[in-house]
């Protein structure tokens, strides 16, 4: 149960619940409660803070900051939210700015600073009897709640079933699984051998489609018999090319200068490499001998003419003996350069004669073995022999992805058969829980429509189905009455449980496109629901919707709404502030 939502704000509006129906009015800035325009009913309920107080109490509850709460101008706001979570009342704090840490307060252990992780682990824990993950696909904390407050941003009003747009039929299913008291294991289960199987299909699908010359009688055969036909047609092809090649009668001298070709062609490789890095050497060196050249030092020279003065003879005679060092030494240089350079050119004239000698062999070679047919038709055979061995290999390595996946593919099936027969036999044995889902959902719809509507929970082969159904009046929201009776229903068979947060929240857009006087049912049968069960139903709603509502019906809901009213002023909203 909730019992108060604050924030360190002066100007935040503090929202105080109590136990049974809450009902927190949105009211427009002229104040008025009758029909007025479109714009106005819009202007109150984009305004006023109903839904951003959904997004708070997701927040405070481990959600993400979403909404107005992604706004800048509320990212140091402390955020507080009272709430009972087993036997205590905590005090749980969290800002945006911090959001992985939360503060708890009870009067227990007082104040702790623990992880956002932790913190929803224990509320899955505490509201739910979750434990450790049993594997992907696995119900978790966030999911369940969410069912508790549903969002129309996510989508969460769209279908009874789901919370948002995108999630799975398996997230939707495992989730109603345990929520209902049903076993989600093995809803779990069955979602994950499907998709398993869905996956090695989808293997065995591209596997074949590699083939694309395979003819289109043979793609209707399943994958292994299509892929050991190729083996076979590659083997017998094979295997005559062998026979051909065996028969084949090669000229004596063909191997002989089959292999002096090959030592030809080295020898030559060998000389070309030798050629190219000696060319490299003299281009270097060349380069080194253009840039050795002797520089005066005008610098050095100047200072030796100044120091004359004092030190004439000593100085002059230094000065010319460092002078000639230098010459000498660059002469030495150079000659070294130039001596590398004729070496280089040496060696690669002295190849040459080497070289021209090994092409003509190679001419003549060539020569040979292009004239003489039969080799040159056993080269032929022995490229297309090697070609069809290489394909024969790699259809034997798809042979065994094949039945890999076949085998996979068996497995998972009985897998799915199993986990299906498991489910109907817990269904069968869970009939109690399905019944008394099925009479609480007829006895909430038939409040609203003086006739049941059904709730029918069915294992089926593509999973644990949840068929929820009013009676087809005519009426307008029949989808939003359909979620309305749908949640009241889970949240009393977790009740019964001893599972649950203890609250329901509701806000206008489920009951938009409702009429007054159902609207008027649907929060009485929340009142009377709210007393009967121990759960808290709020429900924030536009002042004018209810007095629409109330006028229709005749009834008054004045006992069930809270002090705090909020309205689309700039400061009347949840925050007391207007941001866009």
């Amino acid at each position: 149960m909730l019992h108060r939502l604050t924030a360190d704000r002066d100007g935040f509006r503090s929202l105080t619940f109590r136990p049974g129906l809450n009902i927190i009015l949105a009211t427009r800035a002229d104040g008025g409660d009758t029909d007025s325009s479109r714009a106005s009913e819009r202007r109150s309920r984009n305004g006023a803070g109903k839904s951003s107080t959904i997004d708070l109490i997701h927040f405070l509850l481990g959600g993400k900051a979403e909404g107005a709460l992604a706004a800048a101008a509320v990212a140091e706001w402390n955020f507080s939210l009272d709430v009972d979570v087993g036997a205590e009342r905590i005090e749980v704090t969290r800002s945006v700015a911090n959001a992985k840490q939360v503060f708890i307060r009870s009067a227990k252990t007082g104040v702790d600073r623990i992880q956002n992780a932790q913190w929803c682990k224990r509320l899955g824990e505490e509201w739910f009897g979750l434990r450790e993950k049993r594997g992907n696909g696995d119900v978790s904390y966030r999911q369940l709640v969410s069912y508790f407050a549903r969002r129309k941003r996510d989508g969460g009003l769209d279908s009874p079933i789901r919370t948002f747009r995108n999630q799975s039929t398996a997230s939707a299913e495992t989730s109603l699984a345990h929520l209902f008291g049903l076993d989600a294991e093995l809803v779990r289960r069955l979602h994950q051998s499907k998709a398993a199987l869905k996956q090695t299909k989808d293997a065995q699908t591209a596997l074949a489609a590699l083939d694309k010359a395979a003819a289109e009688g043979t793609k209707r055969a399943d994958l292994e018999a299509q892929i050991e036909a190729q083996i076979a047609s590659v083997k017998l092809g094979r295997d005559r090319l062998a026979e051909r090649i065996e028969a084949f009668n090669v000229l004596p001298a063909f191997r002989e200068l089959e292999r002096e070709l090959a030592g030809l062609n080295q020898d030559f490789r060998d000389l070309s490499d030798g050629d190219v890095i000696d060319q490299e050497a003299i281009d270097v060196n060349v380069r080194f001998l253009e840039a050795e050249t002797f520089t005066e030092a005008p610098d050095i020279a100047r200072l030796f003419d100044e120091a004359r003065i004092v030190f004439p003879d000593l100085v002059t005679d230094r000065y010319d003996e460092v002078h000639r060092f230098h010459e000498k030494l660059l002469e030495n240089r150079q000659s070294h350069l130039q001596n590398e350079i004729a070496a280089a050119q040496q060696r690669i004239a002295t190849r040459q004669p080497r070289r021209e000698l090994i092409e003509a062999r190679r001419r003549d070679i060539t020569r040979s073995l292009r004239a003489s047919g039969p080799a040159d038709e056993l080269l032929r055979l022995r490229d297309e022999l090697s070609g069809r061995e290489s394909e024969l290999k790699q259809l034997e390595g798809r042979l065994q992805e094949a039945r890999k996946l076949e085998e996979r593919a068996e497995a998972l099936e009985r897998e799915v058969e199993d986990a299906v027969r498991a489910l109907r036999q817990d269904r069968r044995e869970r009939s109690t829980i399905v019944d008394t889902a099925s009479r609480t959902f007829s006895e909430i719809s038939e409040r609203l429509y003086e006739k049941p509507g059904q709730l029918a929970i069915s294992a089926t082969d593509t999973g644990l189905r949840f068929l929820p159904q009013t009676p087809a009046d005519g009426s307008a929201g029949v989808m939003s009455m359909e979620v309305f009776c749908f949640d009241l229903t889970l949240a009393a068979l977790a009740k019964g449980r001893g599972e649950g947060p203890g609250f329901i929240i509701h806000d206008s857009h489920l009951f938009e496109p409702v009429d007054g006087r159902q609207f008027a049912r649907a929060l009485q049968i929340a009142a009377d629901f709210s007393q009967s069960t121990g759960i808290q139903y709020v429900a924030l709603l536009n002042s004018d919707e209810l007095v629409r509502a109330e006028r229709e019906s005749g009834a008054s809901f004045a006992n069930y709404v809270l002090e705090t009213e909020l309205s689309d002023t700039p400061d009347g909203g949840l925050f007391g502030i207007r941001f866009d």
